[in-house]
């Protein structure tokens, strides 16, 4: 067993289980482990975001009480990154942070390519915002229509496809890259998504320019992060951290845990999450 273990919020995938890009990336240091938000929400608004941030904020104070030595929060929109930061005393890394500034080192322009549609946004805008990166992205690239929306977690979806590393969205997103260089002027991509991941290196071998996979690379800054603390924990800032928990089990114990899901089986994607067992 290693000696630290990294809480993995969220799969990334349509499936309840550690993906295997996540799994290879295992050291006899540092170990992933995926643990699922007890609450769930489809983030199509600012409105039910809330209920994903509260999610998984509360997933990760489960996983620092079990025990982990940081958490991982593989979804390029961050959920609950700030408050998780506030009550935790374990490094938070989130995916979207961690491959949006590896996309602006040195000052360079970077362009978002996401397989998700535009009515999504709000998800990028936020991060780039809270990042202070707006200015240095050159343009955010949505390859799917919104009927997609209705499709996540099916055979024909694009995760699913993603996974048959089908022919047509590949090129798809490979041309959407090539788009962001030549039309935008991107000296960087950063794939908006860590569903993405089985695409990725794909789509870094043919692109001409540095592509940034989000899953892996989140990954990567969360090993580092707990590498560089250690076993020191630094001082949690909020000072009600019972607060998101007992929200949680309040809403679990009404019998509304999941009733803002959409009808679909979306899986636990970075965009859908689906509430724990």
């Amino acid at each position: 067993m290693a000696d630290m273990r990294i809480a993995v919020l969220g799969s990334g995938t349509s499936a309840k289980t550690l993906p295997a890009h996540l799994t290879e990336l295992a050291t006899p240091e540092v170990s992933p482990v995926l643990v699922d938000p007890r609450l769930s929400a489809f983030a199509l608004t600012p409105y039910e975001w809330l209920i994903v941030d509260l999610g998984y904020v509360d997933a990760a104070q489960a996983a620092e009480r079990s025990g982990f030595d940081a958490v991982y929060i593989n979804s390029f929109a961050d959920y609950g990154i700030a408050a998780a930061r506030a009550a935790l005393a374990i490094p938070v890394i989130g995916a979207g942070e961690a491959t949006l500034r590896a996309a602006a080192t040195g000052g360079r322009r970077f362009a978002i390519v996401t397989v998700w549609p535009e009515s999504l946004a709000h998800l990028y805008e936020e991060r780039l915002r809270m990042l202070g990166l707006e200015d240095q992205c050159a343009a955010i690239h949505y390859v799917s229509p919104e009927a997609e929306l209705a499709r996540v977690g099916r055979e024909d979806g694009v995760m699913a496809r993603m996974h048959r590393h089908d022919n047509e969205l590949v090129g798809g997103l490979l041309a959407a890259c090539e788009s962001a260089v030549r039309d935008d002027g991107a000296q960087c991509i950063a794939l908006g998504c860590t569903c993405m991941a089985p695409v990725g290196p794909a789509l870094a071998v043919a692109c001409r320019v540095p592509v940034l996979e989000s899953a892996r690379l989140g990954y990567r800054a969360t090993v580092a992060a707990v590498l560089a603390q250690g076993r020191s924990r630094p001082a949690r800032t909020a000072p009600n951290c019972d607060l998101v928990p007992a929200l949680v089990n309040a809403w679990i114990s009404a019998g509304t845990a999941g009733a803002t899901s959409p009808p679909q089986d979306g899986g636990d994607c970075p965009v859908c999450i689906a509430s724990g067992d």
